[in-house]
């Protein structure tokens, strides 16, 4: 993983390759601030296979986390829940299985 300064902020990026499959993707991760940040991933594999995600982190106990699928033309949504220390309690719902 490397990371670059954008906007004096930190710029995560992660190149991988699998040999036995032919397969290469890249992911970037761009932190706003503590609470917010925005991810992609990108399959060099194959066309439309890109994803990207938000994710907002309210008060540290409950995140919301949307994304869009660029290959499957589809929305993610999802919400978790930090309960009771470290359990989670988590609900997603993927419009691409209906």
């Amino acid at each position: 993983m490397n990371t670059v300064r954008v906007m004096e902020r930190p710029l995560n990026l992660t190149y991988t390759h699998w040999k036995g499959e032919n397969r290469t993707a890249l992911d970037g991760t761009f932190l706003i601030d503590s609470a917010n940040k925005v991810s992609a991933c990108y399959g060099f594999h194959s066309d439309n296979d890109c994803m990207l995600k938000y994710s907002y982190t309210h008060d540290g106990l409950t995140t919301v986390e949307p994304s869009y699928d660029f290959g499957k033309n589809a929305w993610d949504f999802a919400v978790s829940r930090r309960i009771y220390g470290n359990d989670v309690v988590r609900a997603s719902y993927r419009s691409s299985t209906k």
